[in-house]
């Protein structure tokens, strides 16, 4: 079905973000709280089946394709950005605020493309964006955003080089399941995995996220990786060798974590940890096994920035990070208490949570 005038959610926060850095205080507060949910509402009322197409050089290009598995990922970025906003309604830095808008934007925008070369542009507006965004953290983020842009533009030309490849040999760039009997299928795979924090790349989550702000890590804690996880649910399902690399993600990521002290590194491999489970799921490739994939993304997304909005709370009232020097919050902060306790239950699958249900999904995937 066509239909030229809907208002693409992506495009209008990315706009949105390009204004941001024009406007007074007051109406950037109300625009940075209006215009995601704005979107949410749009996300909703997409119907599927919708997509609006364009001929560029022969190729049919998909600007938009609305189906079960992009409106869920859209939904969930819309849900995030609305809420990393209200967290981030008191941060003075325009810049970081514009930038997480084009961000969101673009990770929306790249999730309902239907092709690869609109995706691809979207997936490197990322990039530069989440740089940008680490870049405005903390004094010594310019050396971890370096590392950070360096690992994503390695990704990307390995990516780009596989798309070119792939576009070329199948005459079509339509993106759907990839046909896996050739090199540039791999090469996207590669390009992808980076952007997944998938070995011998995931360093690059736990070096650069802790540099960003508090309310600049909740932004990224959400987009680059999870966009990695639709990519591959679309072009990868069934790949068995994903299993073994979402398997060593899980328990990179764990051990990791557990050896650390400052709460947002702690976070951060978690984020290898989970993403591990979901490609997991994805590599073993069963109707049960990707349900789980894409609701354990889902879920990971709320659950995730609970827990650092709850850590970003404990730091702006006590200025420590490293779990060593706290204690007693329950005391102080109950109420910050009551939302790491709910994060934490749902991230460590503790019975009648969301992690638990798509946990169990992924691991009952792999009996059956």
């Amino acid at each position: 079905m066509m239909n030229n005038m809907i208002i693409h959610p992506g495009i209008l926060l990315i706009i949105c973000g390009l204004l941001i850095p024009l406007l007074g205080n007051n109406l950037k507060k109300f625009i940075t709280f209006i215009v995601p949910a704005l979107c949410f509402i749009i996300v909703l009322q997409l119907p599927h089946g919708m997509h609006l197409n364009y001929e560029y050089m022969s190729y049919n290009l998909t600007f938009l394709r609305v189906d079960e598995l992009s409106k869920i990922f859209a939904l969930v970025f819309t849900i995030m950005i609305v809420f990393s906003s209200i967290f981030s309604l008191n941060q003075k830095n325009k810049t970081e605020i514009s930038t997480a808008f084009i961000y969101g934007g673009s990770a929306i925008s790249a999730v309902l493309s239907g092709d690869f070369i609109s995706l691809f542009i979207f997936w490197e507006i990322m990039a530069i964006s989440s740089t940008i965004i680490i870049w405005m953290g903390s004094k010594d983020a310019y050396k971890s955003g370096l590392r950070y842009l360096t690992v994503h533009l390695f990704g990307g030309v390995v990516l780009l080089i596989g798309i070119i490849g792939y576009v070329s040999l199948k005459e079509s760039a339509d993106f759907s399941l990839i046909d896996r009997t050739n090199i540039y299928a791999y090469l996207i795979l590669i390009g992808v995995l980076i952007n997944a924090g998938a070995p011998p790349f995931s360093g690059w989550i736990s070096d650069s996220y802790p540099s960003a702000s508090w309310s600049g890590t909740v932004f990224l804690s959400a987009f680059t990786t999870k966009t990695a996880v639709y990519f591959l649910i679309r072009g990868y399902s069934g790949t068995e060798l994903l299993i073994y690399i979402g398997i060593f993600m899980i328990f990179y990521g764990i051990v990791y974590a557990i050896l650390e002290n400052d709460m947002r590194r702690i976070l951060s491999y978690s984020i290898i940890n989970q993403v591990g489970f979901m490609i997991t799921g994805i590599g073993i490739g069963t109707e049960i096994a990707i349900n789980g994939a894409a609701s354990h993304a889902f879920a990971h997304i709320i659950y995730k920035a609970l827990l650092l909005m709850s850590a970003g709370s404990v730091f702006y009232i006590t200025g420590k990070t490293k779990c060593t020097d706290l204690g007693g919050l329950y005391k102080t902060m109950p109420i910050t208490m009551i939302c790491g306790i709910i994060g934490a239950l749902s991230i460590s699958a503790f019975p009648f949570t969301s992690g638990f249900i798509t946990k169990s999904m992924i691991s009952q995937s792999a009996v059956y």
